[in-house]
């Protein structure tokens, strides 16, 4: 059932009076969202396996029982600088309106949480740079780079400063895909005993952060087809038993 504008911002009120029925004392209604959305499913449309639509279902079955997926990687931060071994979740406060687009670069699955909730797992905002930048306009990035290179000999402060660029991104691809709109967060694994938000998963450098129905605010479907199959999934229907946060599909957010 695709919604129509009126009933896409009923949809849209009743996503921000979950997150925040507390209304913030003081606080007016700005131009960020109190939601962050994670998305997921980017190797399923990849993939050249039939029935894309179940292996959605068994990938939000997948993290409603172990948690959010995150893999050791690899990746170019700041300009001729790769971090290596790194552990992070990213999340988005993108206009629901904009989520089509996003999804098609990061999955059609997106897993939405109160900002608080992740703000106190650690998450942060990125801290964005331009592609490329002349040498009297870089002070920051270059900065920061700086810090990282010279450390080497200071094991605490030259982990520190990875930490640092493991939260820096560039604001495109250099190219047609323009990655500031998307007002990330990351929630960044330093490994260390007292950050115990991630927890070891199966297989080799895998992790997972893991939550409860009461977390999620809301769910994004990749289509009607796939949210009616989640919803009875056994599996998934008694997880959401007790708690269920609002659920809607791509169509829909296209209305906001």
């Amino acid at each position: 059932m695709n919604l129509t504008k009126q009933n896409s911002r009923q949809l849209y009120t009743s996503l921000q009076v979950a997150v925040d029925s507390k209304h913030y004392k003081g606080e007016t209604m700005g131009i960020h969202s109190k939601i962050l959305i994670h998305w997921t499913g980017k190797d399923i449309d990849n993939s050249l396996g039939a029935n894309k639509s179940q292996q959605y279902v068994e990938r939000l079955r997948d993290d409603l029982e172990n948690g959010l997926f995150a893999k050791r990687t690899s990746e170019n931060l700041i300009r001729k600088k790769k971090i290596k071994n790194l552990l992070r979740i990213c999340f988005t406060e993108i206009r629901l309106s904009q989520a089509r687009t996003h999804a098609k670069r990061y999955g059609k699955l997106g897993i939405g949480f109160a900002r608080d909730f992740i703000l106190n797992k650690g998450g942060r905002p990125v801290i964005y740079i331009p592609h490329t930048a002349s040498e009297d306009s870089s002070l920051l990035e270059d900065s920061i780079k700086k810090v990282y290179e010279k450390s080497k000999d200071n094991k605490e402060v030259h982990k520190s400063s990875k930490w640092i660029m493991a939260h820096v991104k560039r604001m495109s691809n250099g190219k047609s895909e323009d990655y500031y709109e998307e007002m990330e967060w990351r929630l960044v694994h330093d490994e260390s005993p007292k950050h115990k938000h991630f927890t070891k998963g199966k297989g080799k450098d895998i992790f997972r952060v893991k939550f409860k129905a009461s977390d999620i605010k809301v769910i994004i479907f990749p289509d009607e087809d796939i949210k009616k199959m989640s919803l009875n999934d056994e599996t998934i229907g008694k997880y959401f038993s007790e708690h269920m946060p609002i659920m809607t599909t791509l169509d829909d957010c296209s209305n906001f």
